[in-house]
This record gives structure tokens, sequence and C-alpha cells, in this order.
């Protein structure tokens, strides 16, 4: 055997070697005809699509293979259409034309016009400077109570009925019972009952009743009023968790700033060019009564 012998068969096997590499790095994950889909291609497809997609195909192999079988299968409906020269018709040229100006419009849009659009730092402190109070959260509790409630119409005697048995009830818990408990077993609120009297958290001037606000706002984390009474019965109040009036700090808020100053510089700059496009066409419109972009009102 030659030397040239050797080295034609050593390259064939690098070759096949680097082939086989390459197909282990971009594998094919399906074919319709001479079209191939590698994991690549797929990918590509992936990117193109909103968020929440994306998630959900690289999170799920069954939908990431359903994605791939309607790909293959378009691609398999189109080559015959194309065989039978369908896409040559005038009205389906029309509208390709239509769907490819939309696309082209969209990515131009996205990936030139808007791409360099960033808000600094620097912007979002100014921001948050300028609009300190937006940030400023009020005192909050966490709230539970127990009611006991009074009828419309009800007469002195039913009222004093109404306040033995939320006496009872207050006398229960300062011997220690627990307030859940005896919250879902007497309280009238049959719907926060059923979480141990639970209301949730509770900011000055939400609720209906100065006199319960009043009480709520008087307790500390974990302290138990005495009998509250407002224009609807008696309430039992129990405070488990206080925060108190704050301003939310730069760092804090800082991401969830950048979010929604960086989508409203993108649209502004979104109007700016489109109206600026428009113009320069001489896009021209039925008249409305409303100015449109790039023409006369």
């Amino acid at each position: 055997m030659t030397s040239r012998t050797l080295l034609v068969g050593a390259l064939l096997v690098a070759l096949a070697a680097g082939v086989s590499r390459a197909e282990e790095i971009n594998p094919v994950v399906g074919k319709a005809g001479e079209f191939t889909l590698r994991e690549a291609d797929l990918d590509r497809l992936i990117d193109a699509l909103p968020a929440e997609a994306q998630q959900q195909l690289r999170k799920n192999p069954e939908q990431r293979a359903l994605l791939t079988r309607e790909i293959l299968q378009t691609r398999a409906v189109a080559m015959i259409a194309r065989k039978e020269g369908f896409d040559r018709k005038p009205e389906v040229r029309e509208r390709l034309g239509y769907f490819v100006d939309d696309f082209l419009a969209r990515e131009y849009l996205t990936k030139v016009v808007i791409a360099g659009v960033k808000v600094s730092d620097a912007e979002l402190r100014a921001y948050y400077q300028e609009h300190a109070k937006d940030f400023v959260m009020p005192e909050q509790a966490m709230v539970r109570h127990i009611f006991i409630g009074i009828a419309d119409a009800a007469d002195s005697q039913a009222k004093a009925a109404a306040r033995t048995k939320a006496e009872g009830v207050l006398e229960r818990l300062n011997k220690g019972e627990d307030f859940a408990a005896v919250a879902a077993e007497a309280s009238e609120d049959t719907e926060s009952a059923k979480e141990g009297g639970l209301l949730g958290a509770i900011t000055p001037g939400q609720t209906n009743s100065e006199e319960f606000e009043k009480a709520v706002f008087a307790l500390k984390a974990g302290e138990v009023s005495s009998l509250v009474e407002s224009s609807f019965g008696y309430h039992i109040v129990k405070v488990d968790e206080r925060k108190e009036k704050r301003t939310l700090p730069f760092d804090e808020v800082k991401e969830t700033l950048r979010t929604r100053l960086q989508d409203e510089a993108e649209q502004n700059r979104l109007r700016e060019f489109i109206d600026g496009a428009a113009k320069q066409a001489g896009v021209e419109l039925p008249v409305t009564g409303e100015k449109q972009p790039g023409g006369e009102k």
C-alpha cells in the first residue's frame, strides 16, 4: 500500500469522524423531501416566538415534538403547492407580499429601530427621585376578626343579645383559646370564618368603618382588641403582622422601573420612527377628522 493511499484513507476516516461529530452537535430532528430540519434550525424558530411560548417548548419535549411535526407537515404541503404553481397565482402572490412586508417591518422595528434603546441607571434614579411619592408604601396590618352582626331593624333587646354573645367570645379568647379556632366556630362573617377570621392586609382608608380601622391600627402585631362596635355589629380584631409606612428603596424597585421605562422608551421610539417613515413615504389615508401619521388632518 502506497503512502498516497494511506493519506487518502486517513482523510476519509477524518471526514467521516467530522460528519459524525457534526451530527452529534446539530442532529437532524426531521425531514420533508429534500428539506432537513436540524436542532439548531428548530432552536432559531423557537427563539423568534413570544417568551411564554419559548418557555413551554423548552420545558416540554412533547410540545417541541408537536412543533417539529407541524413545521414538517407545513413544509410538505407547501412543497406540493409550489410544485403545482399555486404560489404563482396573482391573488396568492399579492397576499404573500403582505405577509412578507409585515414580517420584514416587524423584524426591522425590533432588531434595528429599538435594538439600541436602553434606559440607563442614571435615568432610572432620576425618575425615582422625581416620583418619590409613588414609592411610599402606607402602613399595613394583616388582620383577623370575629364578627357578631346586628340587623338594621334590631331592637334594643336584640342588640343587647348580640353584645352578650360577643362578650362571651372575647372572654374565651382572654382565657387563652386560639383566635383562628374561635373565629371558625363563632364568627358570623362566614367567608372569613373559613380561614380563621382572616381578612388579609388592610391599609388606612381601605375599610368603610372608621371604628374598625381605628381599632386595627391601635394594635401591635399579635394583639387582640376589646369589643369594637361598628354600624354592622361587634368585632373582635387581631393583628397578625404590622408593616409601618415606608418608602421603597431604589434598589428594590430598580428592575421593575427598568421594565416600565424601557417599554415606554421603545414605544416612543417606535411611534417616532413609524410616523417619520409614513411621512417620508407620503402615506395618504382617507380623511376621518383625525390627523393621520405621515399625512395631513
